[in-house]
C-alpha cells in the first residue's frame, strides 16, 4: 500500500482462517492442515480495498497451562491485493492432534521493528503513512475442525487530516507547495502484539515537530500521530512556499482534547491572509472531534 494514495464505528477488517473451506477433514488423522487466509477490508487508513503484496503478521500458541508460542510473526502477502493471503516462507498447519491454536494478527508487517513480540513504533517519517498505521486483532481460536477464524482489526494509533482551500486574500496557487506541520508531538512509542488488546505505549523523549503529508497543490495533508493524554503545546503550523506568511493554530482550540486511539480528525480549514477558518467533520474511523473549530491566528 502506497501513502501517496490517500472511522462512526471502530476500524475493522476480517481476516478468515479457512482449511478446506471449512468441509469435513478427509484426510487422514495425523494429516497437516495448512491455514488458508483470506482477508475482507471495510476500512483502512487510505481505501477499501487491500492492495497488491500488502503483509499481515501472525503469532500462534497453544493453550496449555503456560502457553508455548507455535508460530512467531509468520508473513502471510496478499500478492495480488484480493485478500487472499498466502504465506511467504513459513506456512501455518493446525496442530494433528486435534488440539488449538490462538492467534493474534498485525498489521503493517516487520521484522526490524520488532523483538521478542514488541512492536517499535516510530511516527517520525510521515511520507509514508501505511507503513506506520499499525493495526491489531483480538486473540481468536483454530484448530482442524474449527479452522475458520474471523479477526476484527483495530488501528492503535490516532489520524489527523487537514483539508486547505484559499480565503481571503489568498488563491490557489499560493498553497501549492505549503509545508504542513504538527508541533509537539512524541514520535516513539512500543505495542506488544501478542497482547492486542493492550494500549500502545508512548515514550516520553523531547517533543518533536511533525511534518505531514501534503498534497503537492496544498489541498490536503494526513498524518497519524501517536495517542497523547492532551494537547498541551500542541498547534499546527503552515508556511508557504515563498515564505510570505505563516500561519499557527492551538489544537486545545477544537472541541477534542487529546489525540486517542483509532480515532480520526478531520479539519476543513480556510486558510484566509489575515487567519485561518477551522470547521471538522467525522468520517471514517472512530470519530474523534467535535464539529466545529476556532479561528486561528496569522503572523
Amino acid at each position: 500500500m502506497k501513502a501517496t494514495k490517500i472511522y462512526p464505528v471502530a476500524a475493522l477488517l476480517a481476516l478468515s482462517l479457512a482449511a478446506c473451506n471449512n468441509e469435513e477433514i478427509t484426510t487422514t488423522p495425523d494429516a497437516r492442515v495448512a491455514l488458508q487466509v483470506t482477508g475482507g477490508i471495510q476500512t483502512r487508513a487510505y481505501d477499501a480495498t487491500w492492495e497488491a503484496n500488502d503483509e499481515i503478521g501472525i503469532f500462534g500458541f497453544t493453550q496449555e497451562d503456560a502457553p508455548a508460542q507455535a508460530y512467531s510473526n509468520v508473513r502471510y502477502v496478499t500478492t495480488g491485493g484480493n485478500g487472499t493471503f498466502t504465506p511467504d516462507g513459513t506456512t501455518i498447519y493446525l496442530p494433528t492432534d486435534g488440539s488449538s491454536l490462538d492467534f493474534v494478527v498485525y498489521y503493517p508487517y516487520t521484522t526490524t521493528a520488532m523483538t521478542d513480540g514488541v512492536y517499535i513504533v516510530n511516527v517520525t517519517d510521515q511520507s509514508d503513512l501505511s507503513a506506520i498505521d499499525l493495526m491489531a486483532a483480538s486473540k481468536q481460536t483454530g484448530n482442524r475442525i474449527e479452522n475458520t477464524v474471523t479477526f476484527n482489526f483495530v488501528h492503535k494509533l490516532s489520524k489527523v487530516i487537514f483539508t486547505f482551500k484559499p480565503g481571503d486574500g489568498m488563491t490557489d496557487t499560493e498553497l501549492a507547495g505549503m509545508t504542513v506541520q504538527l508541533t509537539n508531538q512524541q514520535t516513539l512509542a512500543t505495542f506488544d502484539v501478542t497482547q492486542p488488546d493492550g494500549e500502545v505505549v508512548v515514550g516520553t523523549n523531547t517533543p518533536a515537530t511533525l511534518t505531514l503529508n501534503t498534497a503537492a497543490d496544498g489541498s490536503s495533508s494526513e498524518g497519524i500521530v501517536l495517542p497523547s493524554s492532551d494537547f498541551s503545546g500542541m498547534t499546527l503550523h503552515l508556511e508557504l512556499s515563498d515564505g510570505s506568511s505563516f500561519f499557527n493554530w492551538d489544537l486545545n482550540n477544537s472541541i477534542a482534547d487529546k489525540f486517542e486511539a483509532g480515532k480520526k480528525y478531520v479539519y476543513d480549514i480556510t486558510v484566509n491572509r489575515t487567519g485561518l477558518g477551522v470547521t471538522s467533520t467525522i468520517e471514517d474511523w472512530t470519530p474523534g472531534n467535535g464539529e466545529n473549530g476556532e479561528q486561528g491566528e496569522a503572523f
